[in-house]
Parts: C-alpha cells; structure tokens; sequence
C-alpha cells in the first residue's frame, strides 16, 4: 500500500512539474525577447537537413567501431520511430488555432469561391 502511495506521489509530483514548466518556460520566453531584448529565429530547414546528413555520417562510422553504439543507436531509432508516429498520427497540429486567434489570418478568398485546401 506505501508502495502505491509513493508511486502515485511521484507520478502526480512529475506531472505537476510538467504543466508547471509550460507556464515557467513561456513567461520566460517572454521576458527575454522583451527585457532582454533577445531575437528568436527558427532554425532554417536547410540547416537542420544538414545536420540530419552529417549525423547520418557520425552514425555509420560509430557504429562500425562500437558495437555497443550500434545496439543503443538502433534501440532509440526503434523508440523514435514508434514514439514520433504515434505522436505526429494523434496530436493535432496547433498553428491554425494559434494563427485563429492569436496570429495571421489567411487571405479572404474571393466571394463565391471556397479557399484552397491547403497541404501540410
């Protein structure tokens, strides 16, 4: 019976934390692009396909020389792979909400026309 106690403290203690940090984290965010003046840039897609292709490199070179590397390398592959589907085939994108309300709103279309489906 403890023993469920403590496990259920935990639990809730971690998921506390979590909705916590997304209040913190976001004040923070704030502040800094406004106190301290911070500018925030997305990281450009052709910078991040780089670093994918250059990991891609490290990888198979490890790999080759550290057979404990490889085994933990294909073990988080699997994970992502199972963990990333699951996540992008249920959790619904947010930027058409947040666009809605809080940011840019698409072109009206033209009266009498439907606007285009939009691919994503």
């Amino acid at each position: 019976k403890i023993k469920a106690i403590i496990e259920n403290g935990v639990e809730a203690a971690s998921a506390d934390m979590a909705w916590k940090s997304i209040d913190r984290y976001s004040k923070d965010y704030i502040e800094l692009q406004t106190k301290d003046k911070v500018k925030v840039y997305k990281t450009p897609a052709s910078v991040l396909q780089r670093q994918l292709q250059i990991f891609d490199e490290v990888l198979v070179k490890k790999s080759a020389d550290n057979p404990m590397f490889k085994e933990v390398a294909a073990s988080q592959r699997a994970f992502a792979e199972r963990a990333v589907k699951w996540d992008l085939d249920t959790n619904v994108r947010r930027e058409m909400a947040y666009n809605h309300y809080f940011g840019r709103r698409p072109a009206a279309a033209p009266a009498g026309k439907a606007p285009a489906a939009k691919k994503s």
